[in-house]
């Protein structure tokens, strides 16, 4: 009986021996190899960046609306094709001082742009020329990061062109906003006018590679920025798997996707002033998503404004919402929207 307990022991040490030595050698995780292109698509706020994206990906990653600011950090969206992997680094629009203040934005907002320019192989700069007020410009904050990073491969993405009335404004805007060459070759043109030369180089960028004409909300030319990405991607590991669409948690991608449709319907500054926060959220069903989101509003006025007659403004909300969170989900979202007053601390 002693020599059979002696036995056993010394058979258990020499498993958990084998055991230990096995666990302490490192782990051959294996890695797809492929091609990789990381793309930080930058420009002016409320030029397309994140419509752009969520067209080329397919899912409606990035919370998008028709106000300025509302992405208000990077985001990584990525798909899969061609053996390619794109990773587009969508940022926050170029924003100053006193916008911060205005909107009461995150300060992290004014390095996001900068972060994602040294993370980039390539840069994409969407221009809206629709607006009428910067159609000719290229924003100077842009300007001045892309003359920061001339190393880097740019091109330049202009959107909402079937806006565009005829092919010699669009040839006009072209030619100021790439200061009349592209990729180093000067555009052709029929006349010269010397004396606005000077006057547009100022309004561009010198050192585009490319230009591409879309309308990123209706899906024109879209294929082709996404034919170019995987022309310029490089043999690499992927640095994620071909499956996985985001580096963000789907929780913090339901309360992005609130905030932006609240931007949608509420006018001027309210919007900016509230607080979405997730209470609920339950996804161990295969084919759907239950989720519970609160917004604390600044006083009483304000959330009888947002809830609307019989509750009707914020069941329309949250109808739109529940239907971009299914685009992006790709399956079906059970979403309650709940409004609460902010209460200030007692002194």
């Amino acid at each position: 009986m002693f020599s059979f307990k002696i036995f056993r022991f010394s058979y258990i040490r020499s498993l958990k021996c084998i055991q230990i030595f096995y666990s302490s050698q490192p782990q051959q995780v294996e890695k797809h190899v492929g091609k990789v292109v990381n793309v930080a698509i930058i420009g002016a706020p409320n030029s397309g960046k994140s419509t752009l994206i969520n067209n080329i990906v397919e899912r409606k990653i990035c919370a998008a609306s028709n106000k300025v600011h509302t992405t208000t950090k990077m985001i990584r969206a990525m798909c899969f094709e061609n053996n390619t992997q794109i990773i587009f680094l969508d940022t926050p629009g170029v924003v100053s001082e006193k916008e911060q203040k205005k909107y009461k934005l995150p300060a992290s907002m004014m390095g996001a742009c900068h972060k994602s320019l040294r993370c980039a192989d390539v840069i994409g700069v969407v221009h809206d020329v629709a607006n009428r007020h910067t159609v000719d410009t290229i924003h100077r904050d842009v300007i001045q990061m892309l003359d920061a990073v001339k190393h880097i491969p740019s091109f330049l993405i202009l959107n909402k062109v079937d806006t565009l009335k005829s092919k010699k404004q669009l040839l006009h805007l072209i030619k100021s906003l790439t200061n009349g060459q592209i990729a180093g070759n000067p555009i052709p043109q029929a006349r010269r006018n010397k004396n606005k030369d000077n006057e547009e180089n100022n309004k561009g960028f010198s050192n585009f590679s490319d230009v591409f004409l879309v309308s990123a909300l209706n899906g024109d030319g879209v294929k082709e920025i996404k034919d170019y990405l995987i022309g310029n991607a490089k043999p690499a590991s992927l640095q994620y798997s071909p499956a996985e669409w985001t580096d963000q948690r789907p929780e913090t991608l339901v309360e992005e996707a609130v905030r932006a449709k609240f931007l949608d319907f509420l006018s001027q500054e309210i919007p900016y002033s509230l607080k979405t926060e997730l209470e609920y959220y339950d996804s161990t069903q295969e084919d759907k998503i239950i989720c519970s989101v609160s917004v604390e509003c600044p006083s009483e006025r304000i959330l009888k404004l947002i809830n609307g007659a019989g509750g009707g403004r914020l069941n329309q909300i949250k109808s739109h919402v529940r239907n971009d969170l299914v685009e992006l989900f790709k399956k079906l979202v059970v979403i309650e929207i709940n409004l609460k007053v902010r209460h200030k601390p007692q002194e």
